[in-house]
């Protein structure tokens, strides 16, 4: 496959590691072709004083297209074909994937841990038992009408809120789920 001449002269001049113009300056000392292929210069002067290319039509036949290594590819070194295989990955792969993995959930936890709805996301009970659901001793016959004639210290004794919502169907909706935790 042949190569155009430029292309043919700027990978000369690469692999030379030099310029166009120190080439061309070596041009005055030839007067033939075979006189600067003889010598390893790229250019040389005609009769008329021409600075031209010392080429001839076979160098750009054999010439290689590429004379430049390849370019590191950007992608990502492909794994092999054994998709369910853990062994196609190496133990040190492994661990920094996990590793990757757990920061990632604690940044996702520290994120929304806080901010303005911070509050509004705790939960109402731990599994260690605090919040309002901690007395699983629920006395069943406390009614509406009951817990609103009650101080603030008879609710804190009976493990009920001090305030709550100021309808008896919001009442009725925390006893039944005080009812299923209890259980």
């Amino acid at each position: 496959m042949a190569v155009s001449l430029r292309t043919y002269l700027n990978n000369k001049i690469k692999s030379k590691g030099s310029t166009i113009a120190k080439e061309k300056a070596k041009a005055g000392k030839y007067k033939s072709i075979a006189a600067a292929k003889k010598a390893g210069a790229l250019y040389y002067t005609d009769k008329n004083g021409k600075v031209m290319a010392a080429v001839y039509a076979e160098d750009l036949k054999k010439a290689p297209t590429k004379t430049a290594a390849p370019k590191k590819s950007l992608r990502p070194r492909a794994r092999s074909n054994n998709v369910g295989s853990t062994s196609a990955t190496t133990a040190g792969e492994t661990a920094e994937v996990k590793k990757r993995n757990a920061e990632i959930k604690l940044a996702e936890r520290a994120r929304k841990d806080t901010g303005p709805n911070a509050a509004r996301k705790k939960p109402m009970a731990n599994k260690n038992g605090s919040g309002y659901l901690k007395n699983k001793n629920l006395d069943a016959t406390i009614t509406y009408k009951k817990y609103q004639g009650m101080s603030a210290e008879e609710k804190k004794a009976a493990g009920l809120p001090i305030s709550m919502g100021q309808t008896e169907k919001s009442f009725n909706r925390f006893m039944a789920a005080r009812k299923k935790s209890s259980k």
